[in-house]
C-alpha cells in the first residue's frame, strides 16, 4: 500500500473516531448508532464497520480523549504526565490541577459511555474494567510520586491513598461537582489539591491550595 493511500485510511478512521467520540460523549452508548457515526464522519457504515466494532471505538475514543493515545496504558505513563512529574512540587501540582479538568471536561462523557456499555456489553465490559484499573494504577503512581518528594505524613498504607486519590479525581466525582453543581474548572482543581492534601498526605493543615515543598 502507498504512503498516500495509508496516510488516507488513517485520517479517515481518525475521523470516524473523533465522530464517536462526540457522539458517544454526548447521547451515550445506547442512542449512539454506527448510522449516526458514519453519518457526522461522512462515510458508509461498513466503512465504520471497517474501524472496528460499536465497543472498540467507543473505547478508542475514550483514550484518545483522555490520554491522547490510543494505547492502553496509566495516564501516568502518557508523555505529558510524565512531564508533569518531572516538574518541581509547586509546578507539578499547579500543572497537574490545569490538567485534570481539563481532561475529563473532553472525556467525562466517554466514560460514562463505557460504562453504560459495560452492563450489557462483554467487550465494553473489560475495557471498563481495564480503564478502572489503570485509572487506579495511575493513582499509585501519583502516591509515589508524592513520597519521592516527601509530602506524605502519617501511617495510612500506601493502597488506600492511592484508592483515595482516585475517588477524589474520578470521572464522576468532577461530573458531579462541575457538571451537576456548576462548578468553575478552577474551584474543582483549588478542592482537588485540597482535599489531597488532608485526605491522601495527611496534613493537618489543609487550607492551602498547593503541597507544601519538597
Amino acid at each position: 500500500m502507498s504512503p498516500v493511500r495509508e496516510a488516507a485510511l488513517a485520517a479517515t478512521h481518525r475521523r470516524i473516531v473523533d465522530a464517536a467520540a462526540e457522539l458517544f460523549g454526548r447521547d451515550g452508548y445506547r442512542a449512539t448508532t454506527l448510522a449516526a457515526i458514519a453519518g457526522a464522519a461522512g462515510v458508509s457504515v461498513p466503512r465504520v464497520n471497517l474501524s472496528g466494532s460499536k465497543p472498540a471505538l467507543l473505547v478508542e475514543a475514550y483514550e484518545l480523549r483522555a490520554g491522547g493515545s490510543s494505547e492502553l496504558r496509566p495516564i501516568s505513563r502518557e508523555p505529558e504526565m510524565a512531564a508533569i512529574m518531572a516538574l518541581p512540587t509547586e509546578e507539578a501540582f499547579a500543572a497537574y490541577a490545569a490538567w485534570l479538568p481539563r481532561t475529563h471536561a473532553r472525556s467525562a462523557g466517554l466514560w460514562f459511555a463505557l460504562r453504560e456499555a459495560a452492563s450489557t456489553d462483554p467487550e465494553a465490559r473489560t475495557a471498563f474494567e481495564e480503564t478502572e484499573a489503570r485509572n487506579l494504577t495511575s493513582c499509585r503512581d501519583a502516591v509515589a510520586f508524592a513520597r519521592s518528594r516527601d509530602l506524605l505524613t502519617g501511617d495510612t498504607p500506601d493502597e488506600d491513598r492511592a484508592r483515595i486519590w482516585n475517588l477524589l479525581t474520578r470521572a464522576d466525582t468532577f461530573q458531579l461537582l462541575v457538571g451537576d453543581a456548576g462548578w468553575s474548572h478552577e474551584r474543582f482543581a483549588a478542592w482537588v489539591l485540597r482535599a489531597l492534601r488532608a485526605q491522601v498526605f495527611d496534613l493537618a493543615d489543609a487550607d492551602g491550595a498547593t503541597p507544601p515543598h519538597s
